[in-house]
């Protein structure tokens, strides 16, 4: 165990329930209590809700002197609060101690283990004795040329551009992905005609709040036909662009939608499908992940959190880090597509009835 402070499971049980971890998490508020049990709909970040999730389905009770809860529907999770906070933000045993330290240190008697000692420097004369161990240095060499060649320890820091690409709004390929000139407009999309974008869509990335340029380009091949080998690659990004920093959209999310939830895909088409069919706060991750950054950045909007991946293993393990991220901060709810599906394979009517489940 590190140094950090700790505290034992069983005095947690006893003097911890899972309403004061509601109430750190934000979600206290979000269930009623009916005599001695409180009831809400399960928030736990992988259940899967109909469309009319049943208010009562998530009970926590008292038992043996314990906080304790189960879930009636869809996902039938039970325990008591420390499996509680677990399933919440994906904590291990181990670090959900920390957890508990953190947040209930006023009340339970924290624990520390013991630190690493600290390494003892060379003194001196230790350094000195070294040296005449190890005898006089060699002489150099005087026809040997000594040179010396400095290697970065980083890669170069990506520079913001400072200007905006000229494009051609009414490109073929962008109506054949189903966009409108409303939506081609609003986003500020066309294929390049020259520069190291042309024939690509190039998807302006933009700044939260935004500046007077877009911070870079997303370039993405304009057709199916791309070869990675042949110099056209599906995805073109400028060298050491930082777009785990970014989501996609955000701004537009944030423009008149009133604290409506975020939906949450990975690719850019996938969130202007979205936006298309009528929940215009949607944004994209630019890829199967959630980085601690983009999450920083959907948590601070204070709003509900809908992720929609692509589906599939790969997109379904993305999805799950990403709500065990987000949960402990926002409510995050989930859907999940079939094998191989897209959010933008979807009918409009059919992201409409699977969104409205959730939104």
């Amino acid at each position: 165990m590190s140094g950090r402070a700790y505290v034992s499971f069983a005095e947690v049980k006893q003097r911890i329930s899972i309403v004061d971890a509601l109430e750190v998490l934000g979600l206290a508020d979000r269930f009623r209590k009916e005599g001695k049990t409180y009831v809400g709909v399960c928030p736990l970040p992988l259940h899967q809700h109909g469309p009319s999730p049943n208010a009562s389905q998530f009970k926590i009770t008292v038992r043996d002197g314990e906080s304790v809860f189960y879930c009636f529907g869809d996902c039938q999770r039970g325990g008591d609060v420390i499996e509680f906070v677990k399933l919440m933000t994906g904590l291990d045993n181990r670090h959900v101690r920390f957890w508990f330290a953190e947040h209930f240190g006023d009340r339970l008697a924290l624990k520390r283990g013991r630190g690493q000692r600290a390494k003892t420097s060379n003194t001196t004369s230790q350094k000195k004795e070294a040296r005449e161990t190890r005898g006089p240095t060699a002489p150099q060499r005087a026809d040997v040329k000594v040179t010396t060649t400095t290697v970065p320890t980083e890669a170069a820091e990506y520079k913001p551009i400072r200007f905006r690409l000229q494009v051609d709004p009414a490109a073929p390929y962008l109506r054949e992905r189903g966009l409108t000139d409303e939506t081609i407009a609003r986003y500020g999309l066309g294929v390049a005609q020259r520069g190291m974008l042309k024939g690509y869509v190039a998807i302006p990335v933009w700044e939260s709040p935004p500046g007077q340029f877009p911070y870079g380009y997303l370039g993405r091949w304009a057709g199916e036909n791309y070869d990675d080998e042949a110099g056209k690659p599906r995805y073109k990004w400028p060298a050491n662009f930082p777009k785990q920093r970014f989501l996609f959209g955000l701004n537009e999310a944030l423009d008149g939608t009133d604290g409506q939830p975020i939906v949450v895909t990975e690719g850019v088409f996938g969130a202007l499908h979205c936006v298309q069919c009528g929940f215009p706060a949607s944004v994209a991750t630019f890829g199967a992940s959630l980085s601690r950054e983009q999450a920083k950045l959907l948590i601070a909007t204070g709003r509900p959190v809908v992720l929609m991946f692509d589906g599939g293993q790969p997109g379904r393990r993305a999805m799950k880090r990403a709500a065990l991220r987000l949960a402990p901060h926002t409510f995050v709810r989930v859907v999940r597509l079939k094998e191989g599906q897209q959010p933008d394979d979807l009918s409009p009517e059919e992201t409409r009835r699977v969104l409205s489940m959730t939104v």
